[in-house]
């Protein structure tokens, strides 16, 4: 394991031991992708990934198609990019990709009017697999 996975690990232990079995549960998953920021924030549940920006578009919206999370409405531009999309219970979801530079990524998914955790959950585990594939 290289210094940057060590110290993105340092930074997560801080999470993990004030959070909750779902914070652990994203930890695991981001940790073994090398994902450097977690946040659930007014709905939102925004991971970073070490992917470049183009990489992550593309599994963003492999993950709706896998997802049977029906597309509404999808635009980027060079800095970052928003998909909107409907799910079979009719939940909206939404879901944000920033570019941050150096072949970082922040994904941010919103399902519902204020949120599900579980919902963005596997939305972002789904991202997660594909970006590994």
């Amino acid at each position: 394991m290289n210094a940057g996975k060590y110290r993105v690990m340092l930074w997560l232990l801080p999470v993990l031991l004030v959070a909750g079995c779902t914070t652990a549960a994203m930890i695991g998953v981001g940790a073994g992708a090398g994902v450097g920021t977690y946040s659930y924030t007014k709905g939102e549940l925004a991971l970073d990934y070490p992917y470049p920006f183009d990489r992550t578009w593309e599994a963003s919206l492999a993950a709706v198609e896998r997802l049977d999370i029906q597309l509404i409405q999808e635009g980027r531009d060079s800095l970052g990019g928003k998909i909107t999309g409907k799910r079979t219970d009719g939940k909206v979801v939404v879901i944000k990709v920033k570019d941050k530079g150096l072949g970082v990524t922040r994904v941010g998914v919103r399902v519902g009017t204020f949120g599900n955790r579980e919902g963005s959950h596997k939305i972002q585990e789904t991202i997660l697999a594909i970006l590994k594939s």
